[in-house]
This record gives structure tokens, C-alpha cells and sequence, in this order.
């Protein structure tokens, strides 16, 4: 591979790819020759990437204690133990099953959960598993808090087929900023929405916020363009339309403006008509 690397003038150290290839392997993917002897991964793995980094950031930066909200201003994050993130993304990479005492959001309420681990996922400071239940009377993968989940461990591997059967729910929960309903399920907005599908979001950002962006991505599918307008910048994305991209989108009003999906632009401007001036 170094020697491949090489006729494309690209020098790279041993040191500098075993690491990288070890950091893939971790994550449970085969790197695997092909005829071109060109190392592939049959697997789309942007997005494990993506959280992997963010939890070793987590654990080993001085900012654990502050993050950046929508409005630009410091607070304290949800507390989470040093030990559950790590922990349940090794869990994911390996198939092991975990269980936890979970609290209820704005309640003192708590119960015993055992699930499969399926999806780990950050946005704005926010951490949020979703998961498999195994031990319950409606076996469905939810959603949870990672800031509620304590006294966890770990248990027997799960079977494998349970990713083949919430292949669709993974592929939505990566697909979604934070975990706030699809605007197909919310009551206002139903009618611009049908169902929960991935859309390309485009977006024109001008100069000063397009630097945070390019610092801060709000997604993996975050991809900036050449293409400028007026001192606009177009920003793809491929998400389903949530509560949580209108808040984003709010928070930066006049920063941003939407181009596509027309659906979301028009509802964002005449649900909150009397909130906006010139995002839309």
C-alpha cells in the first residue's frame, strides 16, 4: 500500500497507516484487496468514523466541561460518565449486548434496560443511543439519552440479524440532526411532509458563519462548495428534515438561507412567518 501511495507522489510512514488501518479494524470493518490490490471497505463508514473521533475528543480535550449551543454561548453539557461513551461504541463495534438504569427525561422515574446497541450519535453537545430492546414486552429500537444511562455493563454477544432487521432505522437515526422527531410526524408540519426520507438539504451560508461550519460540522453529510452567490456559499447536506435542522436554521437567521427542499422552505416561512425576515 505505502508503494501504491507513492506513484501518486503521496508519502505517507508505515507507523502513520497501520494506525489508521488499526482505528478502521476497531471500528469491526475488513479491509479487503481487491484486483488492483487497492485496500476497500464494502461499508459506508463516514459516520463511525466521525463518532469515533468526537468520542476521543470527548475523552481527551480540556473542553469537556463547555460546549457551544445554537446561540453561540458556553453552558454545561449533560453530565455523562467518563466510562458509557467508550463503552458503548466498543459495544457496537463488537455486538455485545449492554444493560443500564435509565432515567426518564424530566423525571425521577428509572428502570432496568437491556438492549442491543446499534448507533451512537453526537449533535450539539447532545449524546443519544440508539438501541435494540431485548427484554421487553414491545421489542422496538429506541432512542436514549446518554446523560441518563448509569450502571452500565456489558453482557453476551447479540445476534447479528437485528442490525439487518433496524437496517432502515439506523440509516434514519445517522440521517438526522439530534434526536427530535421527523417533521413527517409532527402535527404542524405533516402537511409539507408525507414520510421520513433523506432529502438534500441546501443551504447558501455567508462568509463569517461558513468558517465556523468548516471548523464545527453539524453532520457528516456536511459537504461546502464552490459555489458563491452574493457572498453566499452553498452547503449540502443529506438529512431527514427535523425539528432540530428548523432550530439550527432559526438560530442563524440571516446567516442562512434555504434553497432546497422547497417543501421545508415553504413551511418555514409560513409557519414562522411572524419570527423571520430573510432566511427563506
Amino acid at each position: 500500500m505505502k508503494e501504491r501511495l507513492e506513484t501518486f507522489d503521496i508519502s505517507v510512514s508505515e507507523k502513520t497507516l497501520r494506525r489508521d488501518f488499526k482505528i478502521i479494524k476497531d471500528l469491526g470493518y475488513d479491509l479487503n484487496p481487491n484486483n488492483s490490490h487497492v485496500l476497500s471497505i464494502e461499508n459506508d463508514i463516514t459516520h463511525e468514523i466521525d463518532i469515533l473521533n468526537k468520542v476521543k475528543d470527548r475523552m481527551n480535550s480540556n473542553s469537556l466541561h463547555q460546549f457551544i449551543t445554537d446561540e453561540n454561548t458556553l453552558q454545561s453539557p449533560p453530565t455523562i460518565s467518563s466510562v458509557v461513551l467508550p463503552t458503548i461504541l466498543k459495544s457496537i463495534t463488537n455486538r455485545i449486548s449492554i444493560s443500564f438504569v435509565y432515567q426518564k427525561f424530566n423525571s425521577n422515574l428509572k428502570s432496568n434496560r437491556h438492549v442491543a446497541p446499534l448507533v451512537l450519535k453526537e449533535y450539539n453537545g447532545q449524546w443519544h443511543l440508539l438501541a435494540f430492546e431485548l427484554d421487553s414486552e414491545d421489542p422496538t429500537a429506541k432512542v436514549f439519552g446518554c446523560d441518563r444511562i448509569n450502571s452500565l455493563s456489558t453482557h453476551e454477544q447479540f445476534a447479528i440479524n437485528l442490525i439487518d432487521e433496524n437496517k432502515q432505522k439506523i440509516i434514519d437515526f445517522k440521517n438526522t440532526l439530534g434526536a427530535s422527531m421527523p417533521l413527517s410526524e409532527w402535527e404542524p408540519s405533516k402537511p409539507y411532509f408525507k414520510t421520513p426520507i433523506t432529502e438534500t438539504i441546501i443551504l447558501e451560508v455567508n462568509k463569517g458563519y461558513l468558517n465556523h461550519l468548516k471548523n464545527n460540522p453539524i453532520h457528516y453529510s456536511q459537504r461546502i462548495t464552490n459555489e458563491v452567490e452574493n457572498g453566499f456559499t452553498r452547503v449540502y447536506f443529506k438529512l431527514i428534515p427535523n425539528l432540530e435542522l428548523i432550530k439550527f436554521i432559526l438560530a442563524q437567521q440571516g446567516d442562512i438561507k434555504i434553497i432546497e427542499p422547497v417543501n421545508l422552505k415553504k413551511f418555514i416561512r409560513e409557519y414562522y412567518k411572524n419570527l423571520i425576515s430573510d432566511i427563506t
